[in-house]
């Protein structure tokens, strides 16, 4: 880590561990941008402003050039809703938050429009250009979604410096098997879930580079080049990689959460999954069950764990 960065963690790394974790993606070389996620939440106001334009353009009410103008104006206004300290800390760090307004889904496998502003961290504002005018040209009906989809998530890929054969396969996905479905299967199969369940029973840290961040796929849970990545990330971060590995258990604690909730359905994937879970200690269905209820907002339970596993043992210390 260079002498400037390491300051600017020192003094701020607290406010959010989550979001300065995604940071060092950029700093170490890795990646052009970063995309936390729930981090930045701009005041509800703005997406009522942008989800009312929304509707009234799928309605065919307005035209796309009234759409993007309105999709600007909420852009602008959502940076002055946000944590004046969180942005001060970036621009420290010689970076630049851009919120983008998106419409296409990348998400689900079937054809899904919906309003949302994504917030990017990156050294040059202008790596975002090409989601936009791609992301317009799908609502817009110039380019086939699926085609589209796949574009868009190539792109992202790109300069969210994911390895190319994740992107690959998750962009695979979508014609077939879900990706989280299969690295929830594949982490079973291959003893992570295990793995992690025993570390936080004798409350080691231990590193999973391969889950470097939330919302991402690695094409296997043996892939080297997301391994790699990991890795970078720890060495990048010297004195607080503990952080990162903690992250990186939390990440792959997240899939053992869904795949707990998807064997209670009664499905062929429901019941695949049930063999395993029915077989899990008690003491490991109360942490899969501790953590149930914060899937929905995994930075803030991130957080708050990471401050507390890792202050604690600095209090052990004194």
């Amino acid at each position: 880590m260079d002498f400037e960065a390491l300051e600017v963690y020192k003094k701020r790394f607290w406010l959010n561990p989550v979001l300065f974790l995604e940071i060092s993606r950029i700093k170490s070389g890795i990646s052009k941008c970063a995309l936390p996620q729930k981090v930045f939440e701009p005041d509800f106001s703005v997406y009522e402003k942008l989800n009312s334009k929304f509707a009234r353009f799928m309605n065919g009410e307005c035209e796309a050039e009234e759409l993007y103008k309105t999709a600007e104006v909420v852009e602008k206004t959502a940076i002055n809703t946000l944590n004046p300290v969180l942005l001060e800390a970036i621009s420290e760090l010689e970076l630049r938050l851009t919120p983008v307004v998106v419409f296409a889904s990348r998400v689900l496998k079937r054809k899904l429009f919906y309003s949302e502003i994504q917030f990017f961290i990156s050294k040059n504002a202008a790596d975002l250009k090409k989601l936009r005018r791609l992301d317009r040209k799908i609502i817009e009906g110039k380019i086939e979604f699926g085609k589209g989809r796949d574009r868009l998530i190539k792109i992202e890929g790109e300069i969210l410096g994911y390895p190319e054969c994740c992107v690959d396969k998750y962009i695979e996905s979508k014609k077939t098997f879900p990706a989280e479905s299969r690295l929830i299967t594949e982490c079973i199969e291959n003893g992570i879930f295990d793995q992690v369940l025993k570390a936080f029973r004798e409350s080691r840290i231990i590193s999973l580079p391969q889950f470097f961040t939330s919302n991402f796929y690695p094409c296997s849970v043996e892939c080297k080049r997301a391994e790699k990545v990991g890795l970078k990330i720890e060495e990048w971060l010297d004195e607080y990689r503990d952080a990162f590995r903690l992250w990186s258990m939390v990440n792959a604690l997240y899939h053992l959460v869904v795949g707990y909730k998807a064997s209670k359905v009664e499905d062929d994937f429901g019941r695949r999954l049930r063999s395993y879970y029915s077989g899990l200690e008690s003491r490991d269905l109360e942490v899969i069950e501790a953590l149930s209820p914060h899937t929905a907002n995994l930075t803030e339970f991130s957080n708050l764990f990471i401050k507390r596993v890792l202050q604690f043992r600095e209090n052990q210390k004194d």
